[in-house]
This record gives C-alpha cells, sequence and structure tokens, in this order.
C-alpha cells in the first residue's frame, strides 16, 4: 500500500536517483515506490550520464536525489550545465559534503543510513513548497537584464520559442526571457488557462477566438496547431 504525504499534489513528482551504491539505490527506489506523489524514472550510475539526461529539455524531472559519495562527482561540474536545475537531496554518510559548494545547492541532506522516516523528512518540505507554489500565484516574473517583472496570467496571450529564448506575448508588450518552452510548461502545468498547442507556441486558452484543424487565433494572430495537440485541444474546450 502507497503512502500519502499529509500534502497531495495534483501531479506526479518526477525523480532520478544518481549513485552507485546498490543499497542506496535499493532504498530510495523502495521509499519511491511506496509514496503515491513520487514517481522514479531512471536511475544512474554516473554523474555525466545523469548531466546528459536533465540538461534536455524534456527530461521532465523535477527532483534529484545525489548519493555524493558517487566516485565522479568531483571531476564534474555539477551544476554549470544547468540553466534551472530540479530540487536536489544530498545522500551522504558524513556530515560535511565532499565537495564544496555542492550544500548550497541542496534542497536537503539526507544522512545514511537510509531510514524510512528520515527519506520522509527529506522529501515532505518539498511537497510543501510545491504545494505553496501551485495555491497561491496566478502570474510568474520575467527576468529581462536581471530585472523581475510581474506578468499576471490573464495578461499573457501565449508563449513562443525563439532559439534559447521564450517570448511572453501579453496584451501589450512582448518579455522575452532566457528559459526553456518545457520549463515553462512544467511550471504552468497546474493552470488549467495554459496548454501546448505546437512545439513552439504555448497558450492561454482563454483567449482562443477560433480555430480549425490547422490553425487557432488570439487577438487576431494566427498560430499553427500541431497535429499531436489537436484532440487535447478538442478534449479541453466546450465543443457543441
Amino acid at each position: 500500500m502507497k503512502h500519502c504525504l499529509r500534502l497531495t499534489l495534483s501531479s506526479m513528482i518526477n525523480c532520478v536517483i544518481v549513485s552507485e551504491d546498490p543499497v542506496c539505490i535499493n532504498l530510495v527506489k523502495h521509499y519511491c515506490n511506496s509514496i503515491a506523489e513520487l514517481n522514479l524514472a531512471k536511475v544512474f550510475t554516473g554523474t555525466s550520464e545523469a548531466q546528459c539526461h536533465l540538461s534536455q529539455e524534456g527530461s521532465e524531472i523535477d527532483l534529484i536525489f545525489l548519493d555524493v559519495e558517487i566516485s565522479d562527482l568531483a571531476s564534474v561540474g555539477w551544476n554549470a550545465s544547468f540553466k534551472e536545475l530540479p530540487p536536489v537531496i544530498l545522500i551522504s554518510s558524513k556530515e560535511k559534503c565532499p565537495i564544496e559548494g555542492l550544500e548550497q545547492m541542496a534542497f536537503y541532506n539526507l544522512m545514511k543510513p537510509l531510514e524510512y522516516a528520515k527519506f520522509l523528512r527529506a522529501v515532505e518540505p518539498l511537497f510543501i513548497k510545491l504545494q505553496s507554489n501551485r495555491n497561491n500565484f496566478n502570474c510568474i516574473y520575467a527576468k529581462e537584464n536581471g530585472i523581475m517583472t510581474k506578468v499576471n496570467y490573464d495578461d499573457i496571450l501565449y508563449f513562443e520559442t525563439l532559439g534559447d529564448y521564450v517570448k511572453i506575448h501579453t496584451r501589450d508588450k512582448i518579455h522575452v526571457v532566457n528559459s526553456s518552452m518545457r520549463s515553462i510548461e512544467k511550471k504552468l502545468q497546474d493552470s488549467s488557462q495554459f496548454m501546448r498547442i505546437h512545439r513552439t507556441y504555448y497558450i492561454n486558452i482563454n483567449y482562443l477566438e477560433k480555430f480549425d484543424s490547422e490553425v487557432a487565433v488570439i487577438s487576431n494572430r494566427t498560430i499553427p496547431i500541431g497535429s499531436k495537440y489537436r484532440s487535447e485541444l478538442q478534449s479541453r474546450l466546450m465543443i457543441i
């Protein structure tokens, strides 16, 4: 029977384990499988392989369990290649982290031996944080030239990818941020007013004026609809 934390989330937390210790791997696997909201997506026995996977736009990972005693960790600049690193729970048998600066990027430090009560104490603060974020915010902050600008959900028409950047089209202006569409989509996944209709476009369906099988019209602007998104778009809307 799976355990449910006091705070339940509307979507799963996808996590990975980065460790070469079979005992650590098996215990974290077992504990993840015992919690309904945790989905163990992958196990990595090397940090380079983990970095390669996590740096991909579609990796969809929300949490990393990182064993700091893995042998190749010191040779890898763990967070150097990431724009936005998912929360990291460090696992160690020592009080002091062997890699300088690694503790500053950690969400929680989980000490070996790995016991279930310790594991719950490690993941529950993350659940609290995610629940708070999903319940209390109806805006995002666009970072442009080091300045954070508040953008309300209701002002956003759609998002558009532009190479390594994303353009946020609002009713009044366009914000350009250094981010991926997948990252933005993950942040807004619990808001029912946004959805992906094309690999390049993520729209606010409240501004959808009309559409057919090929294109959608938002604020008099024509946006293509990708074939893989058509059925989901139709299922989300009340069509009579």
